[in-house]
């Protein structure tokens, strides 16, 4: 029943974006107005996924002065472990703000996310074809470069155990060459909603949500950056056995 539920919603929230949100997103003259306009439009569908399985979600800062006096102006990269479908919907219901996001390319067939994607500075990633995916990262650095921050799951795949597995270095090849300060995530408990072994979906779990210490590769020289995946994601780890 809960998966109904949360399915519907999705396919209704969509189709109203389509029917009422579209049209209005593309009038908009300003490149950054248009964006996280269009981006902020998923607040609401992430909270309403959350809610629909009656979960409670809580935010926690490692330093949230430190968060705080972030400008918007500058590069960064979110980084998160990845435990779940309902991963993305805490993120965009939950953060302080609306990341764009790297997809696989497989997700490019499904038609509200081939319009919605691009729209949003959002990008497919064909994992299967080396040099699609050189330019996929490519596109994303220039993304994050002018301002518009993105969600990277460097595990590449659900946790099979809702443990943080191990990180590829794709998503930090990104943030090095952009230049970004990266924002640490670590999700605890939304692999208790739904896990990659099953489609159901469970409901009235507690899920956290933790905003780790930043991370800024404009401090490190580049034997530092070598290491950077294994420092952030110990960040990661740390807060998620907290």
């Amino acid at each position: 029943m809960t998966l109904l539920k949360v399915t519907f919603f999705g396919f209704l929230y969509f189709l109203k974006l389509n029917i009422f949100e579209l049209s209005k997103v593309k009038k908009i003259k300003d490149d950054k107005d248009r964006i996280f306009y269009a981006r902020n439009l998923f607040r609401e569908f992430g909270k309403g996924v959350i809610q629909r399985t009656n979960s409670n979600v809580e935010v926690i800062y490692e330093d949230e002065n430190e968060f705080k006096n972030l400008s918007m102006d500058q590069p960064m990269v979110l980084i998160s472990n990845h435990q779940s479908n309902m991963d993305i919907p805490t993120i965009q219901g939950y953060f302080p703000f609306v990341p764009g996001f790297m997809a696989k390319k497989e997700m490019e067939t499904w038609i509200f996310f081939k319009t919605w994607m691009p729209i949003t500075n959002s990008i497919f990633i064909d994992r299967q074809n080396p040099r699609e995916g050189i330019k996929a990262i490519r596109k994303s650095v220039k993304i994050i470069k002018d301002g518009y921050p993105m969600l990277v799951f460097p595990e590449g795949t659900r946790s099979n155990t809702g443990k943080v597995g191990e990180f590829k270095n794709g998503g930090f090849k990104v943030a090095i060459d952009s230049k970004a300060i990266i924002i640490p995530i670590t999700l605890k408990g939304t692999y208790d909603i739904q896990n990659n072994k099953s489609i159901k979906i469970f409901k009235n779990k507690k899920v956290k949500l933790t905003i780790g210490k930043i991370v800024d590769t404009k401090d490190y020289d580049k034997e530092g950056l070598k290491n950077i995946h294994n420092i952030v994601k110990d960040i990661i780890v740390n807060n998620y056995n907290k």
